[in-house]
């Protein structure tokens, strides 16, 4: 192996390079292989030459200077510049001051009428660089400061690291130089070795302060300053530089919501903080206040990164407000927004969260509705609503409550609802509205130190509560009917079927009837004995358990004596409740109708009308909860009108609740009712308003108010 090796040095103006040659030749098998190495490695060197160097007379015996770092600081901060001047004709130099990191100077004490000549040049910890061209001026007895001039550079630029991924920058205003006021600065920047970049190209302010965020640890970052007036940009400050390390603070704060999953229940979700902090998030701190209490620690560390949590065993009707606290390695970040909510029945999915993930893709979470009557949902339904209409997203299963939806325009706003689809094909309204814009910055919460994008939480899954409204009434001397009410906390899971227990006298011993009645809401027992008192109690059967027994219900049979027979009881009225499809829409209706039964119900856009058939034997009530954008009455000016309700083509007698969303209507209805309808004004596919004038305009109807009514 034979190896040539060159060392030399080349020495500049102010700056020495040192570099490496080396040939090797090496024969291995008769092959041989060449590597020739040219300059191998450079050592950090001195700075350029500084940029733009001005010198100006400003009295008869005074030069003011000013010039720009250079553009290349040869790998070291510049600690300093060196001033060397010069009397025309003489062609040395001398030294008028060696300063800090500054870039402007006043030289005084000169002679009238004589020509100064200046040069300046760059100081790093390697040494001095290569001056900068010749500048130069002459004071005499007419110099002053020039009135139009760019402003003097800023002064004392410090770049201070503030956290991981932020640098704050301050500076003083620069010196009067008699030119217009300071406007606005400019600002740039360079990463570790690369060339300045402008970040700020005028701030429009004299705040002397800024803040470079979103920057990465491990690298160094050089900046510089330039001052602003209406005559132009002067030369820049000194430059800054500073290297970003990883420094470690509590994290910032969530972003919670929180939404009734049950009538003793509620659902929190939250966003994760922007900033971990530099450490990752470990567990959240939860708190809560029930009206004007303190707040009460709920959890106070969960322990791990999940973003959600589920109160139980709260009252009804009453007022919660909660707030959530990140922690990290270094300790409680300060807490997240205040959210108030009361729990109560939903009979809707709820979305939970809504975020872009990316700038072409969101992701939905919700929790299911806890009041189904007893159905059990199968899946749920995802859709697009533009202008009123339901478009299919897509369907998942029952266990599903989070779905990503790809494929989104950057910067478009798009709006969803989740729909729960029930056992027997039928499925609940949609759930409120969300509306998301995916941005050219969307990404998933946390995406660079956080755990993965929000969890949905799971549901607790827990015993139904027992039913309610028990009855017990005898039909005939020897036999009992027992009636009941579906619980309204199912506990998550639906109700499989009722157990029936019994007992002989207040000292009897309970026995079970039957242990699983299926899902009905009544059972009759005979075989009583006369004269007996019998007590019952019924407890509600999910796949999770039996719940507690529900009170006590007691019947005494008649004796064998010559008593009057018993008294047939009187009829119990029809009654059902739950979720219908609509005719003509993609929706369903939540009803309650008590004294008849409900047939089947549709949407007429052509009269903007709810028709709904039904069977009645007796006098009763319905109450039906339409959204309004399915139909809805409206006056001219936006403001909501009365519906028109009409049984068998006669006007009928309603009440009415109205929402946000939905307006609730409840109907008396007299025995043999077998048709009501609702107008309105609108009915999906909603009508322009144009059209709408026209039909009502020309073509001849039976009108009450803005309505159109056809038998």
């Amino acid at each position: 192996m034979l190896v040539l090796l060159g060392i030399g040095r080349v020495t500049g103006n102010h700056q020495t390079y040192h570099f490496v040659n080396m040939l090797a030749i090496s024969a291995i098998l008769g092959t041989s292989i060449v590597f020739v190495l040219g300059p191998a490695f450079a050592q950090t060197a001195v700075p350029d030459q500084p940029i733009g160097l001005t010198a100006t007379a400003i009295s008869s015996t005074s030069i003011s200077l000013n010039w720009s770092p250079p553009q290349n600081n040869g790998g070291s901060p510049i600690t300093g510049y060196e001033v060397d001047y010069r009397i025309s004709p003489n062609l040395s130099y001398a030294t008028a001051a060696t300063l800090n990191n500054v870039t402007t100077y006043t030289h005084t004490g000169l002679i009238t009428g004589k020509t100064y000549i200046y040069r300046v040049s760059a100081i790093n910890a390697i040494g001095t660089g290569s001056p900068t061209p010749e500048a130069l001026a002459t004071p005499n007895t007419n110099s002053a400061p020039p009135k139009h001039i760019a402003p003097n550079p800023p002064q004392n630029l410090v770049a201070t690291v503030y956290s991981s991924t932020q640098i704050n920058l301050s500076w003083g205003a620069p010196a009067s130089n008699g030119g217009p006021a300071t406007s606005g600065y400019k600002i740039d920047y360079k990463l570790d070795s690369g060339n300045f970049t402008n970040i700020v190209a005028n701030s429009g302010s004299t705040f002397t302060a800024y803040s470079h965020t979103g920057l990465q640890t491990g690298h160094t970052y050089t900046y510089r300053v330039f001052a602003i007036n209406s005559i132009g940009t002067g030369n820049s400050s000194n430059t800054a530089t500073t290297t970003l390390t990883q420094v470690l603070t509590v994290p910032g704060s969530p972003t919670l919501s929180a939404n009734p999953s049950s009538a003793t229940s509620v659902s929190l979700s939250w966003i994760p903080p922007s900033n971990d902090g530099g450490s990752a998030i470990t567990g959240y701190k939860i708190e809560y206040a029930n009206g004007t209490s303190q707040y009460v620690v709920l959890v106070s560390n969960t322990g791990n990164s999940q973003t959600g949590y589920i109160h139980n065993g709260l009252v009804t009707g009453t007022s919660y407000s909660y707030r959530v606290t990140a922690i990290n390695s270094i300790g409680l970040g300060n807490p997240s927004n205040v959210v108030t909510v009361q729990p109560q029945e939903t009979k809707t999915p709820t979305i939970t969260t809504a975020i872009a993930v990316s700038p072409t893709s969101a992701q939905i979470s919700w929790i299911g509705p806890s009041q189904t009557y007893g159905q059990v949902v199968s899946g749920y339904k995802i859709d697009q609503v533009i202008n009123g209409n339901f478009l299919p997203v897509d369907d998942t299963a029952s266990g599903v409550t989070s779905y990503t939806i790809p494929n989104l325009t950057t910067g478009k706003t798009y709006t969803f609802a989740v729909t729960a689809l029930l056992s027997g094909g039928s499925q609940t309204n949609p759930s409120p509205l969300v509306s998301i814009t995916p941005t050219s910055t969307s990404s998933a919460p946390g995406v660079s130190n956080q755990p993965p994008p929000t969890q949905v939480p799971p549901q607790n899954l827990a015993l139904p509560d027992p039913p309610s409204g028990v009855n017990a009434t005898l039909i005939s001397k020897n036999t009992v009917q027992l009636s009941w009410v579906l619980p309204s906390n199912n506990g998550k899971l639906p109700v499989t079927g009722f157990k029936i227990e019994s007992k002989t006298g207040d000292t009897g011993t309970w026995y079970i009837i039957t242990s699983n009645t299926g899902i009905q809401t009544a059972f009759i027992k005979s075989g009583l004995q006369v004269g007996t008192t019998y007590y019952y109690r019924i407890s509600s059967t999910s796949s999770v358990g039996t719940s507690q027994p529900s009170n006590q219900v007691s019947v005494t049979t008649q004796s064998d004596s010559s008593q009057p027979p018993v008294q047939s009881p009187p009829p119990i009225l029809q009654h059902s409740q739950g979720m219908i499809s609509v005719l003509n829409t993609t929706s369903t209706i939540s009803y309650d109708i008590v004294g008849g039964q409900l047939l089947g119900m549709g949407i007429d856009p052509e009269t903007f009308s709810l028709s709904i058939n039904l069977k009645s034997d007796s006098a009763g009530t319905l109450s039906v909860q339409i959204p309004r954008n399915m139909m809805d009455a409206k006056k001219a000016d936006g403001t909501d009108d009365t519906y028109i309700v009409t049984n068998d083509k006669s006007l009928a007698q309603f009440n009415e609740t109205k929402a946000a969303t939905y307006r609730t209507l409840v109907i008396s209805f007299p025995a043999n009712t077998s048709h009501i309808s609702i107008y309105g004004t609108t009915a999906v596919p909603e009508f322009p308003v144009a059209v709408l004038v026209f039909i009502l305009a020309f073509i001849p109807v039976i009108a009450f108010s803005r309505r159109i009514i056809r038998y």
